[in-house]
């Protein structure tokens, strides 16, 4: 029991997309990084961002949408050249729908995954260091900080 808490504890401090952050610009260990970021937002009072994880969701529905649109392409190829998919009669449109469907969706995801990468990268140094943003992108640093008192007045701390 103690060695499944302990699991249960490691994986709910090492968030899936935030450690990376931390392990390429300082070198810790995944785990530990996920630690450290883990104990930087709970300091902070940011628990709440972390769990809202808010732009992840957004883009898995847009990856998901983008699969919907190709599977209607794949749909469409197979309204247009019907001979290709001839040898599976009923199941032709599911088919050819269910495989682009999945093309779409993987390549959305591999582009959507560089975006959600690009703001946990942003979130953690924010958090790690927003005095340095202040000194050098003042103007960014303003519309950030009230950007974040707009969403999360008790949380932000600034």
């Amino acid at each position: 029991m103690i060695r499944f808490r302990h699991a249960l504890k490691t994986t709910i401090e090492s968030h899936p997309s935030l450690p990376s952050h931390t392990v390429g610009m300082y070198g810790y260990s995944y785990l530990e990084a996920g630690k450290n970021v883990m104990t930087l937002f709970h300091a902070k009072g940011w628990d709440i961002i972390i769990a809202d994880d808010l732009v992840s969701n957004t883009l898995s529905l847009f990856a998901l949408i983008g699969g919907g649109l190709v599977g209607c392409v794949g749909l469409a190829t197979n309204a247009a050249f019907p001979s290709w998919l001839a040898g599976f009669e009923g199941a032709a449109s599911g088919i050819a729908f269910g495989f682009a469907f999945l093309i779409g969706l993987v390549i959305s995801s591999i582009m959507l995954s560089v975006v959600d990468s690009s703001v946990n990268t942003v979130l953690v140094s924010f958090a790690e260091a927003p005095e340095e943003f202040q000194q050098n992108h003042p103007k960014l640093s303003g519309e950030m900080r009230d950007a974040w008192r707009l969403v999360y007045p008790a949380e932000c701390g600034f």
